[in-house]
């Protein structure tokens, strides 16, 4: 900023100050005319009268040194008559009117002196004014650098919060992606609204689940419960119709009467909705003040608004993410159980057995520290284990008595077989461990590659374990099913020759859990098909 030029010095000098300066410093009078400088330069100038001829004959010197003063404002001039030494001094006032101050001295010398004092009186008051003027911009020159850096301070804190919202934005896109654990509900609002919450500065952010049959489902707090459930019941359904489409913004509750919200002073509420399908609704509470942001407007604005329907309009495609996933498991599972099914129809006496091995070997797993998704895996698997024995002959699969030597290497290529008809199937890699695997022995002397200890996959020796407690729990055309506590001591006898030892110690110390399992097992009703 170029600073502004200096202006003229105007009646802030004290004449009268001045003239006391040089009556007390010279002893000498000074007169003192005030003059309209318009017509000044061109016109005599009004003089006190004269009293002798030599005066009248000095005097006439007078107007013009008065015009010179005019000429030069705040210049000394001097000019030597036959009475001494005459020194003018034209001081500009308001307007175009000036001071023209004059005097004379007996010598030249002490004219010079005089001179020198009133040239002097005159910079120290420019300095003077120099400097009031210097202090007056940088007055304002302080003011309009903190005006700036106030200004710079909103657009520091705004970008930084548009970055957090990017940064937020952009991580919870990544969550979009489905995970390779099973996730519920719960397990996605937590990831997300926990953001949310930060993101808005939020006291508290609810989601309340809508549940088709109760309309209300169950809801769940980031924080502190800001809101009993029949307040959050309530505050839902009176503004429900308003969020329809867009946020639902309340500040300053408490001095509005229509607006009974408890503790709650403030709140967004959203849909969280995808396409046709509700899922629930979102509900930020109180807006925490940014204390190191003088400027920072109380309580929710748009743009809070806007970025929690972003994220909410996230949460609902996530929700939708998993609708699909659920949908897509259980036609795949569905249909796994009708390939079962159609192995099972050819053996009444094994109807069940996969479903139930399944269920064992699900149980198992967890039991040996197995993450959620391999449980699930695991399921498949020993609903899967005996699909080879589609490839077997009835003659063989269906005999009522024990099979001999022959029928029994013929049943044995069901491992193979079943492997042969998964292969292929990228869905079912993970099971084939299981499938071809669960007939192999601890000891290295099972089927169909003989391998022994840890060398066999973890699935094929739960399976085995489990496999074996169905198929001695169950009936038989030949033989009824022994009792549990027979088939655990067959186990803990078989534990380092047939079986893996940590997962026998692990299924028969909860024999009870794998029992209620089993009794729990209700075969599925095939329901009449309508004509």
């Amino acid at each position: 900023m170029k600073p502004s030029p200096t202006p003229p010095l105007t009646t802030n000098l004290n004449i009268a100050a001045f003239l006391s300066s040089l009556n007390e410093a010279f002893q000498i009078p000074v007169q003192d005319h005030l003059v309209d400088g318009s017509t000044a330069a061109c016109a005599p100038a009004v003089l006190p009268a004269t009293t002798s001829s030599t005066d009248a004959a000095d005097n006439r010197l007078l107007p013009a040194l008065q015009r010179s003063a005019l000429l030069t404002p705040q210049k000394v001039i001097s000019s030597t008559t036959s009475t001494g030494v005459q020194t003018a001094l034209a001081i500009p006032t308001s307007g175009q009117r000036f001071h023209v101050l004059w005097w004379t001295s007996q010598t030249p010398s002490m004219a010079h002196l005089t001179a020198q004092h009133a040239q002097s009186l005159l910079e120290l008051h420019q300095l003077r004014h120099d400097s009031q003027v210097q202090q007056t911009e940088t007055a304002s020159l302080r003011e309009e650098n903190q005006s700036l850096f106030s200004e710079v301070q909103s657009l520091v804190h705004q970008v930084a919060s548009d970055f957090e919202e990017i940064s937020l934005i952009r991580s919870l896109a990544t969550n979009l992606q489905l995970s390779a654990e099973p996730q519920t509900r719960q397990q996605v609002a937590q990831s997300t609204l926990e953001k949310l919450t930060e993101g808005l500065t939020a006291r508290t952010v609810a989601i309340l689940f809508s549940d088709d049959e109760r309309h209300f489902g169950e809801h769940w707090w980031t924080a502190e419960e800001a809101l009993s459930v029949p307040q959050l019941h309530a505050l839902v359904q009176r503004f429900e119709n308003s969020a329809m489409g867009m946020p639902v913004v309340k500040n300053d509750c408490r001095s509005s009467p229509d607006c009974d919200t408890g503790d709650v002073n403030e709140f967004i509420l959203l849909e969280c909705r995808s396409r046709e399908r509700l899922h629930a609704w979102v509900l930020a509470c109180d807006c925490q003040e940014i204390e190191t942001v003088a400027w920072a407007q109380a309580g929710f604005t748009t743009e809070e608004a806007s970025l929690a329907e972003t994220i909410v309009g996230q949460l609902a495609a996530q929700f939708h993410n998993l609708d699909l996933l659920r949908q897509k498991e259980a036609l795949f599972t569905d249909v796994i159980r009708a390939l079962v099914n159609a192995v099972e129809a050819r053996d009444p006496y094994t109807c069940g057995h996969s479903e139930r091995v399944a269920r064992f070997a699900r149980h198992l797993a967890r039991l040996h520290g197995c993450s959620a998704a391999h449980c699930e895996q695991i399921y498949l698997t020993g609903l899967l284990h005996d699909v080879g024995k589609i490839a077997i002959p009835d003659g063989v699969l269906q005999k009522p008595a024990q099979l001999d030597e022959q029928e029994r290497k013929i049943i044995e290529t069901h491992t193979e077989a079943g492997w042969r008809i998964l292969h292929e199937l990228d869905a079912l890699a993970e099971v084939l461990p299981g499938v071809l695997y669960h007939h192999e022995r601890f000891d290295g002397r099972g089927y169909p590659d003989g391998l022994a200890g840890t060398d066999i996959p973890l699935d094929g020796r739960i399976l085995a374990v489990c496999d074996a407690f169905d198929a001695m729990t169950s009936n038989r055309p030949y033989r009824q099913g022994m009792p549990v506590e027979r088939a655990a001591e067959i186990l803990r006898g078989g534990s380092g020759t047939h079986w893996d030892p940590q997962l026998i110690t692990q299924f028969t110390d909860a024999i009870e859990q794998f029992d209620d399992l089993r009794r729990q097992y209700e075969q599925r009703e095939v329901p009449q098909r309508q004509r």
